[in-house]
């Protein structure tokens, strides 16, 4: 094997083993001596075939890379997540940087990576708490045919969030701190409830315009009530405490369904 043709294989064997790399662990992330570790070679032979990391990502035509940070999102997730502990437990006052910070084992200053402050944190918690929202139309069924079918697809999903105490303590927090940050209430309700709203309205007017459900209806305003009647059984049955759940959620929500598919279903035309 000439001398150009091992330099040629070795440069070779430096790009994918840098490919694979940058593609687990994103440019942000990747280190000179990760690629050389893939490559089982040491740092300094890379430094041979190219400048430096900027270089060697340059030559690789992979730039969707540049902003892949796998690593970065998976601590800051686990980040919310810990805060969603904590400031369920003890509030937004109650809980500081230094609490959120020992629960995770590093400095106060490695969290501030993370976060600008502890309001943004915050919300950054609120839009994780927010990911429990109903899915969208397409994925509970909205394309089946069947709207009844629908509306009770919607309501079990909507009421899995009560099984969740962290959430279900962060939404107490949420109600409690809104009294003095009402921009924490308004983003939960913009994002939650609001969202959920939609997404039910839009999967139900198709079959209100085909005339299954009653044309002279406010939908947004059934589904308001559809969704406030849900929310009051989470409020006081999971977030309110010392109070005995007498009203079985299985029942609960079956009535609900029921007397809201009565309320607005087409009535048959008059012979």
């Amino acid at each position: 094997m000439t001398n150009e043709r091992r330099k040629a294989e070795l440069k070779a064997k430096i790009e994918a083993a840098a490919t694979a790399v940058f593609l687990r662990k994103g440019y942000a992330e990747t280190k000179i001596i990760d690629i050389a570790n893939e490559a089982q070679i040491s740092p300094s032979t890379i430094y041979l075939y190219f400048d430096g990391k900027k270089q060697l990502f340059a030559s690789l035509n992979i730039p969707e890379v540049a902003q892949l940070r796998p690593e970065y999102d998976r601590r800051r997730e686990e980040i919310t997540r810990v805060a969603l502990t904590l400031f369920g437990e003890r509030g937004f006052e109650g809980t500081t940087m230094d609490d959120i910070a020992e629960e995770m084992g590093f400095s106060k200053a490695a969290l501030y990576q993370y976060c600008a402050s502890k309001e943004d944190l915050f919300f950054q918690v609120l839009q994780l708490y927010t990911h429990a929202t109903p899915p969208t139309a397409s994925m509970v069924g909205a394309d089946s045919g069947d709207w009844r079918q629908l509306v009770r697809n919607i309501a079990a999903t909507y009421m899995e969030i009560a099984h969740d105490p962290h959430r279900n303590a962060f939404l107490g927090s949420v109600m409690r701190d809104s009294n003095k940050f009402p921009e924490f209430g308004t983003v939960y309700y913009e994002k939650s409830f609001c969202t959920a709203r939609r997404n039910m309205v839009t999967s139900l007017t198709p079959f209100q315009q085909k005339g299954e459900i009653r044309q002279d209806l406010n939908l947004n305003a059934a589904v308001t009530a559809f969704f406030g009647a849900l929310t009051s059984h989470t409020l006081l049955y999971s977030v309110v405490k010392g109070v005995p759940c007498d009203v079985p959620e299985a029942d609960f929500v079956s009535a609900e369904v029921d007397i809201f598919i009565r309320g607005i279903e087409a009535r048959p035309k008059e012979p």
